[in-house]
């Protein structure tokens, strides 16, 4: 089976997964609520330079390191949604089809939005 074949698409990855796994987090952090939050709001700190350090990629390897530091980083705060997108565009070759990249950086772009959103109701 190809890799292309394996691939799934931006909705996909959207529907299959949640925005925030509180319940990841709560194990990850040993259900300290303080931590959880310091935790996200570390995330997202860092997550506008991570994303734009994948956008501003010139080659395939910084492609490549920007998408698996999205992906490590949001696996670890339980952003699934994120982490998802990130685990495809990790897969993507650079300079694939202009509209595959288009397509899944804008559901990154909607993914973030919505993880901002939630962990705001959360963790104010």
């Amino acid at each position: 089976m190809s890799t292309r074949s394996k691939r799934i698409t931006p909705a996909a990855a959207s529907r299959r997964t949640v925005t925030l796994d509180r319940a990841h987090l709560a194990h990850y952090t040993m259900e300290n609520p303080d931590l959880e939050r310091e935790i996200i709001a570390l995330f997202l700190q860092q997550l506008p330079a991570t994303t734009a350090m994948l956008k501003a990629a010139g080659n395939q390897a910084d492609w490549k390191l920007a998408a698996h530091t999205l992906k490590g980083s949001a696996a670890a705060v339980g952003a699934a949604r994120i982490n998802a997108l990130a685990v495809e565009l990790e897969k993507c070759v650079f300079g694939a089809a202009p509209s595959v990249i288009k397509d899944l950086l804008a559901a990154l772009d909607r993914a973030v939005t919505q993880f901002r959103k939630a962990a705001g109701r959360i963790y104010r």
